[in-house]
């Protein structure tokens, strides 16, 4: 993937290179020595003569440091020869001096990707892909899975397959996204490079099924997770991935597949938090207790198991003073989730402290906004999907 990555990039960077060339750094016509430079070395970087454009490039920029063009396309040519300390290094330049330009931040966390610095390259390809790629398809794709691939490896599985989507909806089925969904989904703790040999399959069969769920090919998606089934019968997370796709569909059906995830793995608590989610949606609120204390029991610092618990208490008149310490819990860990905020502040209510209820109302509020504008600018940014099948 890297390979194909790197010709990718180097294809869009032109692009970038010309809108970086807007900016009031460009170098202005004339006989200056850093104008000479410049355009010598610009010049041999379409001439492809790598080795002389990085020599010109150093020495224009030693004369003019805060050349966001040369900084880039310094970067660029380094990250071309797999040379990715010094690439990071230009792009670490770049981002000081303009660290609103997002192609900055996601180039340098590929450079950190590739020299294993990966807490950092998470960082830094989250700031780029917030700030937006539209300027390049090609970047913002390689960034969106080298992203996956991070939030994967550190966990954060829900955030991954979020992101892998985007390539399934817009019909980007290849097989490196196909196989990154699969670790996501999962919920393997690795890279791409370190699945065993003997776990290549299995990552494959259960990527294609989620590529098949979230492009909503529905029927294929279904054969697919059948299949998957018969073959990997007693594989954790399997029956997991079926319910949560039969959940709209069939709640009776996917319940039977948690239970099924449950003989396997009795504390997998995505399965757990479902099931209690599910039962409080019917209003069975002491069924769904009994599962949503095994997830708190099973992750003290889940944040969806508290708010599933602390739902419960409230809304099933359990125990309402609990009912808010455990929406609290959820809060503290995840601050932004507007679904904690709203049932915290139907708790309050509850409790008649207003004053709680209405700024937790008024935060729900502020949080879904900016949830429905970040929705619209990401739809904005990825343009219009793809036809192909």
């Amino acid at each position: 993937m890297m390979r194909c990555a790197v010709r990718t990039i180097i294809a869009a960077a032109g692009l970038v290179a010309a809108a970086l060339a807007q900016t009031p750094n460009k170098p202005a016509a004339g006989g200056s020595s850093f104008e000479r430079l410049a355009k010598q070395a610009d010049a041999a970087r379409t001439a492809n003569q790598v080795d002389d454009a990085i020599r010109l490039y150093k020495q224009a920029l030693r004369i003019k440091p805060s050349w966001e063009e040369g900084w880039f396309s310094l970067g660029m040519l380094n990250y071309q020869l797999d040379q990715y300390e010094e690439g990071r290094d230009a792009f670490r330049h770049l981002t000081v001096i303009n660290p609103n330009v997002a192609v900055g931040w996601a180039m340098l966390g590929l450079c950190e990707f590739e020299t294993k610095q990966y807490a950092e390259a998470l960082r830094h390809l989250e700031k780029g892909n917030t700030l937006g790629l539209g300027q390049s398809e090609q970047i913002a794709d390689v960034t969106t899975y080298h992203l996956a691939m991070l939030l994967t490896r550190y966990e954060r599985y829900e955030e991954a397959m979020k992101l892998l989507t985007q390539f399934s909806q817009h019909g980007k089925d290849t097989p490196d996204y196909v196989q990154a969904m699969g670790i996501a989904a999962l919920r393997k703790p690795l890279l791409p490079s370190e699945v065993p040999p003997t776990e290549h399959e299995l990552v494959m069969d259960v990527g294609r099924a989620m590529f098949d769920a979230t492009a909503l090919r529905m029927s294929e998606a279904a054969s697919e997770f059948r299949r998957l089934i018969e073959k990997y019968p007693k594989e954790s997370n399997i029956h997991y991935l079926f319910g949560t796709f039969l959940l709209y569909s069939d709640a009776n059906q996917a319940l039977d597949q948690f239970k099924q995830e449950l003989e396997i793995t009795p504390n997998h608590v995505p399965t757990l938090v479902t099931m209690a989610g599910e039962y409080a949606q019917r209003e069975d609120y002491k069924t769904g207790l009994v599962y949503a204390e095994r997830a708190v029991e099973a992750s003290r610092d889940s944040f969806a198991a508290h708010a599933v618990l602390g739902r419960i208490l409230m809304a099933g008149d359990i125990n309402l003073e609990q009912g808010i310490k455990e929406l609290e819990t959820a809060r503290r860990l995840e601050p932004g989730s507007p679904q904690v905020h709203f049932f915290l502040a139907t708790a309050y209510g509850k409790a008649g402290r207003k004053e709680d209820a209405a700024r937790e109302r008024e935060e729900f509020m502020k949080l879904r906004k900016e949830f429905d504008e970040s929705t619209a600018a990401a739809e904005r940014r990825s343009g219009p999907k793809s036809d192909q099948p």
